[in-house]
This record gives structure tokens, C-alpha cells and sequence, in this order.
């Protein structure tokens, strides 16, 4: 019994290590795009990253795959919309966006995932937010608007936004509509094969607009800084992440596993600080409370009367 029960703390405990270490590792995706900068083209770097990590799993997954090949094939409708949300436009948008915004803003704005995922509940599942869920909403989203307008009012009364910052929110969003739909959806694999297939569809639909940058921004130098920045994406942000984020559902369960998104922010400008220069601002410390604090509301269970 007390060696079960063992082995249940250390699977825990591994668990809380691994989610800890995978929200860490998307919290420095953001930091390794703005260092990217000038040094490999955004497109080149979604397609690259991806198209590695293809190569990098498929050796252990490509057997699962080929034998279940029937069932990927009947569910195309699903898997489809799926890797094209995920794995070509979330990381496309998201490193268009570190063009013109800081990482520490791509990171807070990562966190209001909940909030959009929400939202898109709605028309998508017919599912409707809780009372509670919607007071959370109306806490979190000023905070959100804060860190769009860059806590400048006349910003966000003539909602006047950067650009970096309103390509990170489309990518935010088309990743909310990604989280529905994986419920709504049935999917003939999971874990390491279902990602195998997603990535493979992925690349496909990357490869037209990294061509069309190709044409006209050139390619990018292979030296020690854009070797660094492509094992950084590819290793630890694509595959680490994933398997410590798969095994931390697995023990811990999806909601609890949800909270660790909220250290992101934390992870993010740990790394921005020292290796980009940035600086957290004062309407960075407003909306990320009021992003955390409306988040950790609708979080909470609805106390019923009597």
C-alpha cells in the first residue's frame, strides 16, 4: 500500500515538474521569436520548426500512424481545421507578432485564452458561461484592453492598437477556436501519433506562405545564433513541451493542468529581462492582475443556495 501510494506522490510530483517545465518552454518560444528578429523570417521559422520536428518524432510514431492510416484518412474533417489552427497559423501569427511587440505582451495575451475560448463556446457547443464565469470575463477583459492599448486611454478609446499586438490576438483566437473544436471533435489517435499527423498536415499548409516569403525576403544565414533559436523552437518548445504537457494531463487532469498556463507571463519576462531588454510597465502589473484575477473568479466553483 505505501509503496502505491509511492509511486502515486513521485508520478505527481514528476507531473508538476514537467508541466512546470513545459509552460516554461512556451513562455521562452515567445522570447526565442523576438530574438529571431532580423535573424530568420517568421514564416521560415514556423515551417522549419515544424518541419524538424516532424523528422524528430516521426521515427517513433510512423508505424502508429501508417497501421491506423484508415481511420486518419475518415476523420479528415476534423483533423483538417484542426492542424491547420494549431500548428500552421497559431505559431505563423505568432511569430509575425514578435515583429512588432514585446514577448512579454505575446505571453499576457496567451493567458486570455480562457476568456475567447469562452466566448466561442457559445455559437460553437451551444455551451453558455455560468454567472460566476461571466463576472471573471468582465474583470479580465479591461486588463486585456489595457495591455492593447499599452495603458494609453486616448489608445484605447480610438482603439489604436499596435499591430503586433492585434496579430497576437488573432492568433489567440484562432487558437480558442482550436480548444472548441478538440471538444466537439473525435479523433482517431492521441498523443504522439495524433501530433505526428497534425504536424504533417500542418507543414503542408505553411509551405506555400514560407515560399512566398522565400521570394521575397530571401532565405536566412546558418550560424551559431539561428542554429541556437531553431533547436531552442524545435526541441523544447515543439516536443518537451508537448510530451511534459500530455503527461501532466494524464496524472493531473485537464483543469488542474490549466492553471500552470498562468506562469507563462512569469517565464516569459524572466527571459525578456535579461536577453531582450524589456521592461515591465505599469499597465503590465494593472492588466495581468486584472487578467489573472478574472480568470481565477471564473475558475470558481458557482456556491449553490441552501
Amino acid at each position: 500500500m505505501e509503496k502505491g501510494s509511492s509511486r502515486s506522490v513521485n508520478r505527481r510530483t514528476l507531473a508538476i515538474l514537467g508541466l512546470v517545465l513545459a509552460v516554461m518552454c512556451w513562455g521562452g518560444n515567445s522570447v526565442a521569436g523576438r530574438m529571431s528578429v532580423g535573424e530568420i523570417p517568421p514564416l521560415a521559422l514556423s515551417f522549419w520548426r515544424w518541419f524538424l520536428a516532424l523528422l524528430v518524432i516521426l521515427p517513433f510514431t510512423w508505424k502508429t500512424v501508417l497501421r491506423n492510416r484508415r481511420e486518419v484518412l475518415s476523420h479528415w474533417k476534423a483533423i483538417l481545421p484542426l492542424a491547420v489552427l494549431s500548428i500552421s497559423c497559431f505559431n505563423s501569427l505568432l511569430y509575425l507578432a514578435v515583429q512588432t511587440t514585446q514577448a512579454v505582451n505575446i505571453a499576457l495575451l496567451q493567458v486570455s485564452l480562457p476568456v475567447f475560448t469562452m466566448v466561442l463556446a457559445i455559437p460553437l457547443l451551444k455551451q453558455f458561461p455560468t454567472k460566476v464565469q461571466l463576472l471573471g470575463m468582465l474583470i479580465a477583459v479591461p486588463g486585456l484592453i489595457l495591455i492593447l492599448g499599452k495603458g494609453h486611454w486616448q489608445s484605447i478609446i480610438e482603439l489604436n492598437f499596435g499591430e503586433g499586438d492585434l496579430i497576437m490576438l488573432s492568433a489567440v483566437t484562432l487558437w480558442a477556436i482550436y480548444t472548441v473544436l478538440l471538444k466537439r471533435f473525435t479523433l482517431p489517435l492521441s498523443g504522439a501519433p495524433m501530433l505526428t499527423v497534425f504536424i504533417a498536415v500542418g507543414v503542408v499548409f505553411i509551405l506555400p506562405f514560407y515560399l512566398w516569403e522565400l521570394s521575397i525576403k530571401g532565405g536566412f544565414e546558418l550560424n551559431t545564433s539561428t542554429v541556437s533559436l531553431l533547436s531552442y523552437v524545435v526541441i523544447f518548445a515543439s516536443l518537451v513541451a508537448y510530451i511534459c504537457w500530455n503527461f501532466g494531463v494524464d496524472v493531473l487532469g485537464a483543469s488542474n493542468t490549466a492553471l500552470f498556463n498562468f506562469l507563462m507571463p512569469v517565464f516569459a519576462a524572466a527571459f525578456a529581462i535579461p536577453l531582450l531588454g524589456e521592461t515591465l510597465n505599469h499597465y503590465h502589473w494593472t492588466g495581468a492582475f486584472l487578467i489573472f484575477t478574472g480568470l481565477w473568479v471564473s475558475s470558481r466553483k458557482q456556491v449553490k443556495a441552501g
